[in-house]
């Protein structure tokens, strides 16, 4: 039997199928995205994350209700919270040609604070020119990925909780993997050459990432299983099952 078989216990897997590294770093769960408020049209905030550094470009409206935008560079001290000085910038007018870098000018206006409360959920604070705001926001979503397709690759697992202690620890193992997916149904075979697991559930997508929860069926045992992060590109997907 593979490795899904960990009666009372607790599994967590990291896949990767055929997959290029992770946009982030080992750091943390990747921040990159556009976060928004669904109710609050017209604003939003693009995080780009590498390592412990975030940039941030925010589009909102100043007092006249004209557009504007503002960049922070934010730096983590090791813990997941990123903070750093936000900007107001000017420069050359975009149709002029040719290009004069010298009318770019960067002036601090205040500060940002990007501290994330789940894989899909975070509260940005920000100040401009001693105007304070809160935002509780979320990924936003723009398609749906397609996962569908027949993958090979490695499966990595940490168990722990087992009532059979020799079961607890790490392991890996190759396999390949096929999934069929259909709008918010989406239907997962991982065969290895101990047996197979099978994982039947909903999807849906928060920003670039994809969510999937269901049941599981694996030899003998049965039961929940939590999906998150999924992410699929042209060489193939990664993601972590619980």
């Amino acid at each position: 039997m593979i490795a899904f078989r960990r009666a009372a216990g607790v599994m967590l897997t990291a896949a990767s199928f055929f997959a290029s590294p992770a946009d982030a770093t080992s750091f943390s769960t990747d921040q990159s995205d556009l976060w928004y408020i669904p109710a609050e049209s017209g604003w939003g905030i693009q995080l780009i994350q590498r390592g412990t550094v975030i940039f941030a470009t925010i589009f909102v409206y100043g007092q006249s209700n004209t557009p504007t935008w503002y960049v922070a560079l934010m730096q983590s001290a090791g813990t997941l919270t990123w903070t750093g000085d936000l900007l107001a910038t000017a420069g050359t007018y975009f149709g002029a040609v040719p290009f004069n870098s010298a009318n770019f000018a960067a002036t601090k206006v205040g500060t940002m604070t990007w501290i994330p409360t789940s894989i899909t959920t975070g509260t940005l604070t920000y100040s401009v020119n001693g105007v304070a705001v809160v935002k509780n926001v979320i990924r936003q979503t723009l398609v749906n990925d397609d996962f569908s397709g027949h993958y090979g690759g490695v499966l990595h697992s940490t168990t722990s909780g087992c009532v059979d202690a020799t079961r607890n620890g790490t392991a890996e193992f190759v396999g390949v993997v096929d999934i069929t997916q259909s709008g918010s149904t989406i239907n997962i075979l991982f065969s290895a050459a101990g047996g197979s697991c099978s994982f039947a559930g909903s999807y849906w997508q928060a920003g670039q990432f994809g969510i999937s929860s269901g049941t599981y069926a694996c030899g003998g045992d049965a039961g929940p299983y939590q999906a998150s992060e999924l992410q699929v590109n042209i060489t193939g997907f990664n993601s972590r099952f619980t």
